[in-house]
């Protein structure tokens, strides 16, 4: 290339400087042989340079089928990867939702289940202060009424009637009520009437529970109230049932206390009426039913305290069944028991509601009448000394023979105590037998 610019610039000098036929004349073989080299070199450059592009037109042409294609697959794949992406968001979304919810829900359960807690402690609280109470009532009474106070607080909604069996067995008899019952319930109650005294367990009926409603249980009941009867036993031995009503549903958490309190009631009604039995036993002679001796000394001195202090009378009968050794000895101690426990009833029915009777021992009694002067004592002691002599008893289907009583009467003297009134009346009947029996005799 250097070599041909060097023989243009000569031939363009030769130009210049001599003409143009100068300048051709220079042009030699050399000069062509150059050229024809430079346009064989530019040939070959020219098809390298062809060759390359296409070669570049095939790379581009392979580059743009081959982004067609990735287009092609490269779009629906990025769809794809978007809707994946897409529901693995919203999957994620719903799963922190539904997460939250059950958080909710679960947070709902646990405040709901702290305050049932919390209720249910303030109940075993107050089952506990009852518990304590009831060990300090000294009658079923008092057990009653305290018992009324706690299912009001337990069952603020409800009404509830506290039913005690009586003696006999016979009948459920109504002795508590506390709040408005929404089905009221009968004063008395047979035991076939209650399924609770039937069964021995709890009955509930209720649109939740649907037990057997009791008969006891007025029949005009919406069918939207609940009642519910809880048997009061221990031992063995049926003492009532409880008997609850209310609107709507009875309070599930609360029922285990109510039955917990009835139990605890159970066994303190139970207690109490063993304790009056024990005392009964210990004032009370058990084949006639009067006071025994101790019971007699001990009102004796309280009666004579009181009447001394309010300045009032108090008299004394000291009985005595005539020839009772001989009629025992003839009928046996059995028939002699029979006539005893007739004469103690005796005894009790000619007795004022405020009157003493005892039994002294063997087959003398006395009896006590606070506030009675001579006057009325003799009266009295006259009318059971008649009564005992109309007084017929059977033993073993046979009618025993007739009986007298004597009586020595002794009314209480200012200073006097109770051992020298009953000494004294005593012998009021002593002075009475030997002027003849069957008669009162007064103490001078």
């Amino acid at each position: 290339g250097d070599q041909r610019l060097g023989q243009i610039d000569r031939n363009l000098q030769s130009y210049h400087q001599e003409g143009l036929a100068a300048a051709q004349s220079a042009i030699g073989d050399e000069v062509l042989k150059l050229s024809g080299s430079i346009r064989g070199q530019a040939r070959q450059l020219l098809e390298q340079e062809q060759l390359l592009l296409r070669e570049r037109d095939r790379s581009s042409r392979h580059s743009a089928n081959l982004l067609r294609v990735l287009a092609v697959l490269g779009i629906p794949f990025g769809i794809l990867v978007v809707g994946l992406v897409y529901q693995r968001l919203v999957r994620e979304i719903r799963r922190r939702s539904r997460a939250e919810r059950d958080n909710t829900e679960a947070n709902a359960r646990l405040v709901a289940s702290v305050e049932q807690l919390e209720h249910h402690v303030d109940g075993l609280a107050e089952l506990n202060r009852y518990g304590s109470l009831l060990l300090s009532c000294g009658s079923a009474d008092e057990a009653v009424e305290l018992t009324a106070r706690l299912l009001v607080r337990l069952l603020p909604d409800s009404g509830g009637t506290l039913y005690r069996m009586r003696a006999s067995a016979d009948y459920a008899e109504a002795q508590a009520h506390w709040g408005v019952h929404a089905a009221s319930g009968a004063q008395l109650v047979l035991p076939s009437q209650c399924w609770a005294l039937r069964r021995g367990r709890s009955n509930f009926c209720g649109p939740q529970q649907p037990g057997p409603r009791c008969a006891h249980v007025a029949e005009d009941v919406d069918a939207g109230v609940s009642t519910a009867c809880v048997p009061l036993a221990a031992q063995g031995t049926q003492l009532g049932f409880i008997y609850i009503s209310t609107h709507g549903p009875l309070p599930e958490g609360r029922m285990p206390l109510v039955q917990s309190a009835t139990e605890q009631l159970s066994m303190a009604l139970h207690n109490l009426d063993l304790q009056e039995r024990l005392r009964l036993q210990s004032i009370r002679e058990p084949l006639t039913g009067l006071y025994n001796r101790r019971y007699l000394e001990e009102s004796l001195a309280r009666e004579l305290a009181r009447c001394e202090r309010r300045g009032l009378p108090l008299s004394l009968l000291m009985l005595d069944l005539d020839h009772f050794k001989a009629f025992n000895d003839l009928h046996g101690h059995a028939g002699g028991d029979a006539l005893l426990a007739a004469f103690g009833q005796l005894l009790q029915q000619h007795a004022r509601a405020e009157d003493i009777p005892c039994r002294y021992g063997g087959e003398e009694f006395t009896l006590i009448l606070p506030e009675a002067d001579t006057g009325t004592a003799l009266a009295c002691g006259n009318r059971i000394v008649a009564a005992a002599r109309q007084m017929r008893v059977a033993h073993l289907g046979q009618e025993l023979p007739a009986v007298t009583v004597s009586v020595g009467l002794a009314t209480w003297q200012p200073g006097e105590n109770g051992t020298a009134l009953m000494r004294r009346a005593d012998a009021a009947l002593y002075q009475a037998k030997r002027t003849g029996r069957d008669r009162v005799a007064v103490a001078g």
